[in-house]
């Protein structure tokens, strides 16, 4: 059943019989305030019943609920814990998330390390946030081997997926010939299209390699 379709009388009964669809799209309608007065701590307690089944969407929602301390105290530990759950069921955001948290040190002892693995996990899945900093890393060198190839290599994944930063980055990098050949054409349009999207810094490059005129 698609309950996003439903009323809430009728997604309430389903929820209350334990079905975590139901149950979740109740967390849902408690958050958005949808056929029901809004309210953060019926969000993450009916997402939290349907998490406890399994339910990966109701894993990411509560684990983001801990982190943010919606409807609950901010507690890092319980949004690790929740993010987990869902980032070993493949969801990319969460594993994005959990290299933020290792990155930082939130809830958990800092370990750059770690954080590499969860970014190249949600890599992997396309999630061009993780190509980003999973490029600076290797440009630093922080809980990687130092490889400007493979910070280039990141740079132009996330770039190709429409990321300006990255665009920058690897215009940048094609500019001063780290990671592969100089090319400043390759800079320039990579330049470019970070300026497009509104990139200052990019923009002054770009002025910049085109000259006066």
């Amino acid at each position: 059943m698609n309950y996003e379709e439903e009323r809430f009388e009728t997604v309430l009964a389903h929820a209350e019989k334990g079905i975590p669809e139901a149950e979740f799209r109740l967390a849902v309608m408690y958050m958005e305030g949808t056929d029901v007065p809004q309210s953060d701590s019926d969000a993450l307690e009916w997402a939290l019943k349907a998490a406890e089944q399994g339910l990966r969407p109701a894993q990411s929602f509560a684990g983001s609920m801990y982190f943010r301390g919606w409807g609950t105290e901010r507690s890092y530990p319980d949004a690790v814990h929740w993010y987990i759950k869902a980032a070993d069921q493949g969801d990319s955001e969460c594993q994005f998330n959990l290299g933020l948290i290792y990155y930082s040190g939130l809830g958990v002892l800092q370990n750059h390390r770690m954080a590499a693995e969860w970014y190249r996990k949600s890599a992997g899945g396309g999630f061009h946030l993780a190509l980003l900093n999973l490029g600076t890393m290797y440009g630093t060198g922080e809980g990687v081997g130092l490889s400007y190839a493979d910070a280039r290599d990141c740079f132009r994944k996330a770039a190709v997926a429409g990321d300006p930063r990255a665009q920058y980055n690897l215009g940048v990098m094609c500019l001063l010939g780290e990671g592969g050949p100089e090319d400043p054409r390759e800079a320039e349009r990579w330049f470019k299209m970070a300026a497009d999207q509104g990139h200052k810094e990019a923009g002054f490059n770009l002025k910049f390699l085109r000259g006066p005129g």
